[in-house]
């Protein structure tokens, strides 16, 4: 069942007294002039001082206390008991979310409790806001609306500008903008009429169910349903895939051709331009030639570079990984061939274990518990977390890292030079125990990246571009009950020795490797990251990063040194077009400082 998403889901509801006078005697005069005009489409229940747009009711059958649901989601499966409508809601209330077998966001007004739940689905696909204005909160799927308000004065959160600095998201639950926050992902918020929104998680990966380390029939079983998430996520007619060449993709591609026919599907892969030597299509064409599908090598030049660069640079919400310029080209030529859905195997790596800072972090930890004097009575990882210096040093951060400690200090003024973040880490790894006390260290690093970088990064930046192409985007890898299952896998289920290298993904190439051709398993490792220090190298494409590296309105609030900025700039300039350069990480630091630049411009200074 699915839910129509041409429309943007929007809401407002009184924070106090104030609010709710306002809101029931004038409710168009309190709505963005960003948002639909008033209409008939309103929900409202001035009583509370509350309005839904677009919203399900059922005010005919209960014209006392009606209530009223306002979704956007898409449900995978047939289980009637799970749908996305509003008699659900009002039966199960907020247990109907761990119900739901897709993504989605919701506002349900419970008429019958006088309640409002706010919620954002189990990965955060979709996301959405919450502007809180002195009277009343704002609530949008979008940022843009609540930013380009012309009555908001939008202002820099700057404990949000040094985290996307540091981890390229904005504080968890937070976004740039000050006054404007996000429903986090796993989460429901309930407003009671008045007053201050509480939390409730309904999701988390974490499991005493799950196993560590699974058996022939166990694997078996978990292969089982990673072929029902891919083949439940297939929709009539022809679909479009993101295939790499990768084991990951060319799993969804053989296992969709296998289900439904290669002939319903396009493959589209990259190509990046000469003089780059590093590109995918040859792996990818192995796979699509197996399966019988049709394979589109989308060429992306320095110089259309420049035009997806443009757009990226305009997000509401700034994407510090740059393959969203690569993800926005693909998705323009998706489009142009007139696809609407896209099958996607990204999160395979998130939650079976294919990034090696898992396993740094995984060392670190052991390291550590080599020293714990009292590992018996308290277990090392719970005492990590009562040491600030070391937790900062050794607890799971996450995948990316753009600035670290020395760098830091070196490039952020006082009092931002001395920023801890152990303090966040700390109180998710204490969720994380308290939810399952005995969770090994791979569980809570893949419950982390889950609850962070996923939702807040990766589907910040790519979710948002392929909305605005209009384009519904399936991940079967990050469906909850495959996201359950591989969050509980142990180090031995995700890293082992083979001819002599480390290899990853231990459980995955081994139910892949019943499918997928032969020579995507033993393809040799290299990283097929978007060639950008090719891309700045085309004068356009410079200017334009360096342009705001100089002159960004940002640089007033003398967040990052000057020196600093030149220094980032020296090294990038000199660095060759080899992405494996020791001193690549200056690219790295370019890029999340440009993006936030162009974010600032934008809807803070409003000059771009």
């Amino acid at each position: 069942m699915k839910m129509p998403d041409s429309s943007v889901l929007y809401g407002i509801f009184a924070k106090n007294a104030q609010g709710r006078a306002r809101l029931a005697h004038t409710l168009p005069s309190c709505l963005p002039s960003t948002f639909p005009a008033f209409s008939s489409q309103w929900f409202v229940a001035p009583q509370v001082g509350l309005a839904l747009f677009g919203a399900q009711s059922n005010t005919a059958a209960t014209p006392n206390t009606p209530s009223a649901l306002s979704m956007l989601g898409t449900h995978y499966g047939d289980k009637p008991a799970t749908g996305l409508n509003l008699a659900d809601f009002c039966q199960y209330g907020s247990s109907q979310l761990a119900r739901i077998n897709g993504e989605f966001v919701a506002l349900f007004w419970d008429g019958a409790r006088g309640q409002l739940l706010l919620a954002r689905d189990h990965l955060g696909q979709r996301d959405l806001f919450i502007r809180e204005d002195a009277d009343c909160y704002v609530v949008c799927s979008e940022l843009a609306p609540l930013l380009a308000d012309p009555e908001f004065a939008c202002e820099l959160d700057f404990a949000s500008a040094v985290h996307y600095l540091s981890f390229g998201s904005p504080v968890p639950g937070h976004t740039l903008a000050r006054g404007v926050s996000r429903v986090p992902a796993a989460h429901y918020l309930l407003w009671n009429g008045s007053g201050p929104l509480l939390s409730h998680r309904f999701y988390t990966p974490l499991s005493y169910d799950s196993a560590k380390v699974l058996d022939l029939p166990a694997t078996e079983e978990l292969a089982v349903q990673l072929d029902a998430a891919i083949t439940e996520r297939i929709v009539p007619g022809r679909q479009a895939i993101l295939l790499s060449g990768g084991v990951d993709s060319s799993y969804v591609a053989m296992t969709a051709a296998q289900a439904a026919g290669g002939s319903n599907f396009d493959a589209y892969t990259v190509e990046f331009s000469a003089p780059f030597p590093h590109n995918e299509g040859q792996y990818a064409n192995i796979v699509t030639e197996e399966a019988g599908i049709t394979h589109h090598r989308v060429e992306l030049s320095p110089s259309q570079a420049v035009h997806a660069l443009h757009h990226v640079l305009g997000a509401a919400q700034p994407c510090s990984a740059w393959a969203s310029m690569t993800h926005h080209h693909l998705l323009t030529q998706i489009r142009a061939d007139g696809h609407s859905h896209l099958l996607s195997g990204m999160g395979a790596d998130e939650v079976f274990g294919g990034y090696w800072k898992y396993f740094q972090a995984y060392v670190k930890q052991r390291r550590f518990d080599e020293t714990w004097p009292v590992g018996e009575q308290i277990d090392s990882f719970d005492g990590l977390q009562w040491l600030p210096t070391q937790a900062r040093a050794r607890l799971f951060a996450g995948i990316p890292r753009f600035f670290s400690d020395a760098a830091q200090r070196a490039a952020f003024a006082a009092p931002y030079s001395a920023w801890n973040h152990s303090a966040y880490l700390v109180e998710f790894y204490r969720e994380c125990r308290n939810l399952k006390h005995n969770a090994h260290l791979f569980e809570v690093m893949v419950a982390h990246e889950c609850q962070h970088r996923v939702p807040d990064l990766l589907f910040a930046g790519f979710e948002s571009l392929g909305r605005q192409h209009g384009m519904r985007t399936a991940y079967p890898f990050l469906a909850p009950n495959i996201t359950t299952q591989a969050c509980a896998l142990g180090a031995s289920e995700r890293f082992w020795i083979r001819e002599g290298r480390w290899r990853n993904k231990k459980v995955l190439r081994e139910i892949a490797g019943a499918r997928v051709p032969d020579a995507i398993m033993k393809r040799p490792l290299h990283s097929y990251t978007a060639p950008i220090v090719l891309w700045l190298k085309e004068p356009a494409f410079a200017e334009r990063i360096f342009s705001l590296l100089h002159d960004s309105a940002l640089w007033e609030t003398g967040i990052v040194s000057a020196e600093w900025r030149q220094h980032v700039e020296h090294e990038v300039r000199q660095l060759g077009t080899d992405s494996k350069s020791k001193k690549f990480t200056y690219v790295e630091q370019l890029w999340v400082l440009v993006t936030l630049a162009a974010w600032y411009d934008r809807w803070v200074k409003r000059t771009s």
